[in-house]
């Protein structure tokens, strides 16, 4: 009796994560695997700060989840100007700024893409990503 159980919790759990994948891909379709490349796509269309340079960059990418790159900067700016920058560049390129994110930061919106410029401990952070829902 208890084996029967077991296996009719197992086939309900497989029914389940079969449906659930179909349902993430009916609302996202193919975007899981164009959006590494898309994303590469924004980054590589960012414009960077005179005086800054680039010192890490890191990249997680959870199908089905997420897709993000962080990417840390140098720079001989101060944070106020490296803000102006991006707020000025990004809305210009069509970024709409998300308001009252709270935080130091600065976060804009295009489609369902978000990029967050952030003050990190000598340098700052850009974060480019993307939320899958459903």
């Amino acid at each position: 009796m208890v084996r029967k159980i077991v296996m009719y919790l197992l086939f309900v759990g497989m029914l389940l994560s079969v449906y659930d994948s179909f349902e993430n891909y009916m609302i996202n379709g193919d975007d899981f695997s164009r959006d590494p490349k898309v994303m590469y796509e924004i980054y590589d269309g960012l414009p960077v700060p005179d005086k800054t340079e680039e010192v890490e960059k890191n990249e997680a990418i959870r199908k089905r989840s997420s897709v993000s790159l962080n990417v840390y900067y140098h720079t001989e700016l101060s944070i106020e100007e490296v803000m102006q920058f991006y707020n000025s560049q990004l809305t210009h390129d069509g970024w709409q700024k998300v308001k009252n994110q709270g935080g130091k930061g600065l976060v804009y919106k295009k489609e369902k893409w978000k990029i967050s410029i952030q003050e990190e401990k000598n340098t700052y952070r850009v974060h480019i990503y993307k939320f899958y829902t459903y």
